[in-house]
């Protein structure tokens, strides 16, 4: 299936009040990820905006978190951008990445989202966006393991640039990002093949 057919059934599928409820999971948390070829990530993204857009229209409050930006705003807030710049020319680009993902643990990450959360109002749905950009500062299994007391039963939809398949989270398609078995795939091909 094309990536722009899972686009289109992605728009009708978070309108769906069934999945904005998280009704059918059972005693399952509604995590989703949306896995899709990195290149393609321009077309995600433009279609995340008209997604959340038109969710809005339909009083649907989705906040959308880019987990790169957030992790700079996190390093910014401690750090200046001298600070870091002189600490990567003194000890190197790989002791600056340690002490950076130090400064990002997942606790820190999961209590900024929290912090959003709380001041976004009756959020009903979170996408969280820019896990490629954010690699390898955190990894994505990482946050997904600590957000669950955060989110609740609101959804949760990771796009993710790489493969997902149930188990395992394969970011670009070539770096095992962890094992996480707690999200379903929001689109998922082979379901789709089956059913044609």
């Amino acid at each position: 299936m094309k990536l722009e057919e899972r686009l289109d059934l992605l728009k009708q599928k978070v309108q769906n009040d069934d999945f904005l409820c998280a009704r059918g999971l059972g005693n399952e948390i509604p995590f989703w990820i949306f896995d899709y070829p990195p290149e393609k990530e321009l077309l995600v993204r433009e279609t995340i905006d008209k997604i959340t857009l038109n969710l809005g229209k339909i009083s649907v409050n989705v906040l959308v978190i880019d987990l790169f930006e957030m992790c700079l705003e996190l390093l910014n807030n401690k750090l200046s951008n001298d600070t870091i710049f002189e600490f990567e020319n003194k000890n190197g680009s790989d002791e600056l990445l340690k002490k950076l993902k130090i400064m990002l643990k997942p606790e820190i990450v999961k209590k900024a989202i929290q912090v959003k959360m709380e001041s976004s109002g009756d959020v009903q749905l979170m996408f969280l966006t820019g896990v490629g950009k954010a690699w390898p500062l955190v990894r994505s299994h990482s946050i997904l393991n600590n957000l669950q007391p955060v989110l609740g039963n609101v959804p949760l939809v990771t796009f993710y640039p790489g493969k997902y398949d149930n188990y395992e989270l394969s970011l670009f398609g070539k770096f095992t990002d962890g094992n996480y078995y707690r999200a379903f795939p929001l689109i998922n091909d082979k379901i789709f093949e089956i059913q044609e």
